[in-house]
Formats: structure tokens, sequence, C-alpha cells
């Protein structure tokens, strides 16, 4: 995904983004668990940077680690994670907004 692909993308309701890299053992752990909750979250755009193929996009969201979890609503940077967390503080988080945004209509 380009950097420009990845900015269009972001401009969506909700969207979590995984910065992270092949190599990475945690971050193979990481997207594997988050593969599995995907299906949970219907309404979320969940995306994989790999930061090595695309530090354009690191830089500009300045990631410095992987894996770096980043939460979007409409464009805007929410919460982020990065190295040590647990899912269930993202899913958790994600409920959060879920909740907010049901409240809000």
């Amino acid at each position: 995904m380009s950097f420009n692909e990845l900015q269009s993308e972001i401009e969506k309701e909700l969207v979590l983004v995984e910065f992270s890299t092949p190599t990475c053992g945690v971050c193979t752990t990481v997207k594997r668990k988050l593969e599995a909750i995907e299906e949970n979250y219907p309404q979320w755009k969940f995306l994989y940077i790999d930061i090595n193929k695309n530090p354009e996009a690191s830089g500009a969201f300045t990631v410095f680690t992987a894996p770096t979890i980043i939460i979007f609503h409409d464009g805007k940077e929410l919460n982020r994670w990065a190295r040590n967390f647990g899912m269930n503080q993202i899913t958790d988080y994600m409920g959060r907004i879920m909740e907010m945004l049901r409240t809000r209509v």
C-alpha cells in the first residue's frame, strides 16, 4: 500500500493500522491476533503497513518501533500502542469508541 493510499484509507470512519515488519516475530503474532478479532469488528477497516517497504508512512506518523498500532477516526489519530501492549487494551478501546459512536447518534 502506498502512502497516498494509506492517507485515503485513514479518512474513512474507523481504521486500525498496524505498522510492522515481516521479520519481527512479535509483529507476526500481533497480526494473527488482529486478523482473529477483525471479524468481530466489521465496521472497522484493518490495515497492515510494512515499515521497511513504506518508510514514508512510518515517518509521516512518527512510527519508530514495530509493532505500532494506531487507531484513526475520520482521519484523526485517536490512540496508539507501541511495542508492549495487550490485545485486550486495543479491543477495550475499540469497544469504547463504538459505544461513544452509538450514543452520539
